[in-house]
């Protein structure tokens, strides 16, 4: 950190821009009540002017007229400095969320805050573990894994003991509350991080794109790119990273243990005395939410360089149809002015090939073969009655069946409901299935892909791979 450096990253950095802002409180305050307070990872134009309205209207009867212009003219200011992104969904509309650089400063800021304690022994302990987990995976030889491995075992079974002669104790308040600040300032910390993951992904995007556009292939090579694209975003270390988190949570086994863990969280009278906030109560459901987003985004980014691709040999082929154009209008000049000359045009790289008549084939007879008897055959039957009797898959039943188990569990896959209710009518009930989840932004279709068995009115038994089905319950308002 040398005085240049830091003095240029002072006048070009956002976060630090924001940070020096004259209206400072105000933007960090409104973006943290929408971001923050109201937890919104993206927001329609129409929802965060009406929330600016009321913020303004509130500040300048508390303050005076402090702040003179209308909300979507602080939103553009906003946008233009850098602190909101914005940008328009598939449909069309506008949506508004946090750029990395502001949730650096929030962050910042958040880390001001003076702390109760500060866990030093927890933080630690978490130091001590990465360093012997990164050594026992790297550093190690079979023998030496094989021998920590039987000293944890044998430091499991102390505690066992201790626990059946009841000498074991449990922890005390303070290593209570210092693991939960420990576990809090972590979430937290992730939440914010999700902005750059996002950023990071879109600028992996962005350098593949320019090389595409910098480069003139043909439409097998720009597809071949394409691919390339997307094995780079998930095999860079921020994509094997963020896809390996992202199988982990949607994993129904370990989603299930999240929600029962944060549950029994609450359920310890140390740790509802010291929040009664319950910060982590909807920690899975932001989680899933920015996960997911992050997902769809990085999808989205993909397609947009097919389309791109898409566009580029639209574009050849347009170049090819106008030469095309040309010549036929040159031929028609030509018919009604024929040239004095033989040469009329000239085409470069191009030169006649000449065949000499002594490379033409001789003559060759054909051979016709002369049918005595008529083929006969009796026209065969086809019965199409079952054409007409295509079965209906009833949704309203597959919801009732996926409320069914809604009801009892936060979340549940399309696994567990085949396995109660056997699919009968084949693929179709299948996309019906699927169909459903899509309709609903709180399911989840994951990439990752499972393998059903699954019946048809024949009775026939198949087995189908498809992606990872995960039916969420709809969150409340």
């Amino acid at each position: 950190m040398t005085y240049e450096y830091l003095k240029n990253l002072k006048n070009r950095h956002i976060a630090l821009k924001l940070l020096n802002s004259d209206n400072f409180a105000f933007i960090v305050s409104f973006i943290y009540f929408v971001f923050n307070t109201k937890r919104h990872i993206t927001v329609p134009q129409n929802v965060i002017e009406e929330y600016l309205e009321d913020f303004l209207n509130d500040l300048n009867r508390t303050y005076g007229e402090i702040f003179p212009k209308s909300a979507g003219e602080y939103l553009n200011d906003f946008t233009g400095s850098g602190y909101l992104k914005k940008y328009y969904d598939n449909s069309g509309e506008v949506l508004y969320e946090v750029t990395p650089y502001t949730q650096n400063a929030l962050e910042f800021i958040e880390n001001l805050e003076k702390s109760e304690f500060v866990g030093s022994r927890t933080k630690f302990n978490i130091i001590f573990e990465l360093l012997e987990e990164l050594a026992f995976e790297t550093n190690l030889s079979d023998e030496e894994r094989i021998g920590s491995l039987e000293r944890q075992k044998k430091e499991i079974d102390k505690k066992i003991e201790k626990i059946r002669r009841k000498e074991y104790l449990k922890f005390d308040s303070s290593r209570i509350k210092e693991h939960y600040m420990q576990i809090v300032e972590q979430s937290r910390k992730l939440l914010y991080d999700f902005s750059q993951i996002e950023y990071n992904f879109r600028e992996l995007n962005k350098e593949a794109a320019e090389q595409i556009l910098s480069a003139h292939h043909d439409k097998e090579r720009l597809l071949g790119s394409i691919f390339d694209v997307e094995e780079k975003i998930r095999e860079s270390d921020q994509g094997k990273s963020f896809f390996a988190f992202w199988q982990i949570l949607t994993d129904a086994g370990k989603n299930e243990q999240l929600s029962r863990l944060i549950e029994n969280l609450y359920e310890n009278s140390a740790i509802v005395e010291f929040d009664r906030d319950k910060a982590l109560k909807d920690l899975k459901y932001d989680l899933l939410n920015n996960a997911r987003k992050i997902s769809k985004v990085t999808t989205r980014l993909i397609e947009q360089l097919r389309r791109f691709l898409d566009d580029t040999v639209w574009i050849e082929h347009k170049k090819i149809l106008e030469l095309c154009k040309s010549v036929q209008k040159q031929a028609l000049e030509v018919r009604k002015a024929p040239p004095k000359t033989k040469a009329f045009l000239r085409i470069d790289g191009v030169k006649a090939e000449i065949d000499t008549v002594f490379e033409k084939k001789l003559c060759s007879i054909k051979t016709e073969s002369a049918f005595v008897h008529a083929l006969q055959e009796k026209p065969e039957e086809v019965d199409l009655t079952d054409f007409y009797h295509i079965f209906y898959v009833d949704e309203e039943e597959l919801k009732r069946r996926i409320a069914s188990f809604l009801q009892t569990k936060p979340q549940v896959s399309l696994q567990e409901i085949t396995v109660k209710f056997p699919v009968e009518k084949g693929v179709s009930e299948l996309v019906s299935y699927l169909s459903l989840a899509k309709k609903s932004p709180d399911h989840i279709v994951s990439e990752e892909h499972v393998t059903l068995e699954i019946g048809d009115e024949a009775g026939e038994r198949k087995r189908v791979k498809l992606p990872k089905v995960i039916y969420t319950r709809e969150r409340d308002a």
